[in-house]
């Protein structure tokens, strides 16, 4: 049994605050809901208390100008929704999100939208003003407003946006270590090339004999790295540069983008990917009674790979036409075919929702076998290349030294 403190609303919208013994997190959870309170935070003892700061006095302008972090979104969507299930009218639920925050950019964001809701705003339109929601959340908000269950809504948007913080985690931790191995590579061979080369590049001068080619081009590289390392590091700056304009120009990112589908491995894990996001995005709302042609339209924003988000785009623009969706997109031949039959399979039988949500399930797994077989080729392959740079260096150090030993015996 561990300590746990915990911070929850009762029933009446008053702050709870308290320590219980339970064994785990959840236990301590579903013993608030049991005494019916709805818990906002649950930390174990050691890690100190959930309790709020004193509450900041807000200043600035009816929004705050700072950007609030997705996180913060996630726990604010979290948190409304509980209140709400809960039969707490939205004024109240935002009032008691102010008197618990203890984030300020967070903290002027909901007080806007309360000062907005309380002078007759939509609750979707306030959040919209305040410039820190995407058109896909105002959209499921302004839904659940529409049939009555912004509850609902919320909820949905906290299942949507945790799937989708789970898959990005997965790719991200995926890229790490093959990043760590590529830059732990090039430090070695740049130390080698630095510290060890040029001792022996001055003792195979002061003998005069003639040198391998091998050596000849790893002592010349060596020398043109230290003589010359701020050329090399102009080089890298420049390269960054065109990295950066290649990600903020529309026609480089198109041609990137386009480019990317088509390379081993990474292709199908792009595929895989946006497949998730858009099953997963599209399902949602259309769950939540957005109409389809409009939740294309939202949809296609939330995309990373423009040619991708440019197929949804037409696609609903042929949908305007009378045509099928799954048709226009496969004719584009930039998703996953398997994807789109189940697709074309939920329009013929009007159950395009429930099958949304299998396929991005589907996805989801096949996102994570492609990075998981993606590292099994990268780790190896990196681990070669670290180790064949590094044996060169050596060789062509080497050769000359046993020659010289054999002309001397």
């Amino acid at each position: 049994m561990a300590l746990f403190n915990y911070k929850a609303i009762a029933a009446d919208g008053s702050p709870q605050d308290g320590s219980m013994e339970a064994n785990s997190e959840a236990r301590v959870i579903e013993d608030l809901n049991k005494q019916g309170l709805i818990p906002l935070g649950v930390l174990p003892a050691s890690a100190g208390s959930v309790a709020a700061p004193a509450k900041k006095a807000r200043s600035g302008g009816l929004f705050g100008g700072k950007k609030v972090s997705q996180p913060d979104i996630m726990a604010f969507t979290q948190q409304l929704s509980s209140m709400l299930k809960a039969g707490l009218p939205l004024d109240r639920s935002l009032g008691i999100q102010l008197e618990i925050i203890e984030n300020p950019p967070l903290e002027k964001m909901i007080g806007g939208v309360q000062e907005k809701v309380r002078g007759g705003v939509h609750f979707a339109d306030a959040l919209d003003e305040s410039g820190q929601f995407s058109r896909f959340y105002v959209n499921m908000v302004r839904a659940g407003e529409a049939s009555g269950s912004i509850d609902g809504a919320l909820e949905k948007l906290v299942e949507y946006m945790q799937r989708a913080k789970e898959l990005r985690g997965i790719v991200i931790s995926a890229l790490i270590y093959p990043a760590i191995l590529a830059f732990v590579a090039v430090l070695s061979v740049v130390a080698l090339l630095l510290f060890v080369v040029p001792q022996f590049s001055e003792m195979f001068a002061d003998m005069g004999a003639e040198l391998p080619a091998l050596t000849k081009v790893v002592v010349a590289a060596g020398a043109f790295l230290e003589n010359y390392w701020w050329a090399v590091l102009i080089g890298f700056l420049v390269f960054l540069v065109v990295v950066q304009y290649v990600f903020t120009n529309e026609k480089a990112r198109m041609w990137l983008d386009h480019s990317m589908l088509k390379w081993p491995l990474v292709g199908d894990l792009v595929g895989k990917v946006e497949m998730a996001r858009f099953s997963r995005g599209l399902g949602t709302l259309l769950g939540n009674g957005v109409p389809l042609l409009g939740s294309l339209q939202i949809v296609k924003n939330t995309m990373g790979n423009r040619i991708m988000a440019r197929s949804v785009g037409e696609a609903a623009d042929s949908l305007k036409q009378g045509e099928s969706l799954t048709k226009t997109l496969l004719d584009k031949k930039v998703f996953p075919a398997y994807a789109l039959h189940m697709l074309r399979v939920g329009e013929e039988t009007g159950r395009m929702e429930e099958l949304l949500s299998d396929v991005a399930d589907i996805y989801d797994d096949e996102v994570k076998t492609s990075v998981r077989q993606m590292l099994a080729l990268m780790e190896p392959l990196l681990i070669l290349i670290m180790a064949m740079a590094i044996m060169v260096i050596l060789f062509a150090v080497l050769i000359p030294m046993i020659s010289m030993g054999d002309l001397v015996q």
